[in-house]
């Protein structure tokens, strides 16, 4: 646990199986790669200029599957064997400059990929999306690994880097389609902004989210966007009531509730560390962080002049408005962490099943709490409301 702790080798350079996420400021913005991979397989930009918009990072994370040398996966590629390639299996191994990667979309488990489509104004450039295993042409037909289209070359975009040196977190890389030529490209057309691969660079930061390394060594640890649930007082949960709605302030509310809600999908809900950098890392005490309700999308929070737990829209989820800390003692002592102590993967002391937290809300200092209401139902009479409150 010391080297995972000590983090200045395990995290200082890129290893296959960790998660990252591709940022560029081509669009005259500060945005990401993002892809759906359910209905919509074509890639765009989401923009995290502004701390105050959350950006929706679950779709922007992309796990380093397979690193080869540009022979090797040549060698692959021509071989008529449909066994070729099978346990070139990464276990961690460090990123190159030079080497081809595989791309693996966390959300779809599609990988990131040069579609023979083309939808821009510029006629030599390509679309860029998701494709699932074995659509390459290049590839004999039986085989399970991706083709051609899904492998991207790394290249070093400053002069202070050389190819074969290892890549480290945060670089700026430029990445290359093996089965086109092209360049990974962020770009402005008719004032939208795409994601295309073409003959202009773009030269994107590798931003951490997170190591396949902590995950597997600590399998019980609570990560940024891991989706949970909160459970208090051991039989009951935090959610939102079935009646509720966003159309008034009377039923759009947070309860504890028991009973058949602890298995169904409306009491789950996702840790968004408020930060880009590191943003799957391990949840630590006073890390600011949103959290997000799975099936409306919302983000727990509270209105301006108001101390009621609600929901609030992407537009509506500023910091001061949706921010939280876990506190492990519930006391008057405000610690607020710097930008160098918050941008690391942090240590893994928030555990599933083993640790009491307290939340607390990071603009007001207020602690999340619940007021007992009586309320009258429908076929059931008065029973006790527990309305979530700071």
């Amino acid at each position: 646990m010391a080297e995972e702790e000590g983090g200045a080798e395990d995290t200082s350079f890129l290893r296959t199986e960790d998660m990252v996420a591709l940022s560029c400021t081509g669009t005259g913005e500060r945005v990401c790669l993002s892809a759906e991979g359910f209905g919509n397989r074509q890639c765009f930009l989401e923009s995290i200029a502004d701390k105050n918009i959350p950006p929706d990072l679950s779709q922007c994370v992309f796990v380093i599957e397979q690193a080869l040398s540009v022979r090797a996966l040549q060698e692959i590629i021509s071989s008529n064997d449909a066994e070729a390639g099978k346990g070139l299996g990464s276990g961690h191994k460090t990123l190159l400059y030079g080497n081809a990667i595989l791309l693996r979309h966390s959300n779809s488990d599609m990988y990131l990929a040069c579609l023979s489509s083309s939808s821009s104004n510029d006629k030599l450039a390509f679309d860029v999306g998701l494709q699932e295993q074995s659509e390459g042409a290049s590839f004999v037909q039986g085989s399970t690994n991706p083709g051609e289209a899904c492998w991207w070359t790394v290249h070093p975009a400053s002069k202070q880097r050389s190819e074969g040196e290892k890549v480290r977190v945060g670089d700026d890389v430029i990445f290359v389609s093996v089965a086109t030529e092209r360049y990974l490209q962020a770009t402005k057309e008719n004032s939208q902004s795409i994601v295309n691969a073409s003959f202009h660079v773009t030269q994107w930061n590798v931003s951490p989210f997170g190591t396949g390394l902590s995950r597997l060594k600590n399998q019980p640890c609570v990560f940024g966007n891991d989706v949970l649930r909160f459970t208090h007082a051991g039989d009951e949960c935090l959610t939102i009531p079935s009646s509720w709605s966003l159309e008034s302030s009377e039923t759009n509310i947070i309860v504890y509730e028991g009973g058949s809600v602890m298995q169904q999908a409306r009491s789950l809900w996702r840790l968004e560390l408020a930060r880009t950098k590191w943003a799957g890392g391990y949840i630590n005490w006073y890390h600011p962080m949103r959290i997000r309700h799975i099936t409306t999308g919302l983000y727990l929070g509270v209105k301006e002049d108001s101390n009621d737990l609600c929901l609030l829209s992407k537009e509506e989820a500023t910091l001061s408005a949706t921010c939280f800390y876990l506190r492990e003692v519930k006391d008057d002592n405000k610690v607020i962490l710097e930008d160098k102590d918050l941008e690391v993967i942090g240590v893994p002391n928030v555990r599933y099943d083993d640790v009491t937290v307290i939340a607390q809300h990071m603009e007001t200092g207020f602690w999340l709490s619940y007021k007992a209401y009586q309320v009258k139902k429908k076929n059931v009479g008065l029973v006790e409301e527990k309305r979530l409150l700071l």
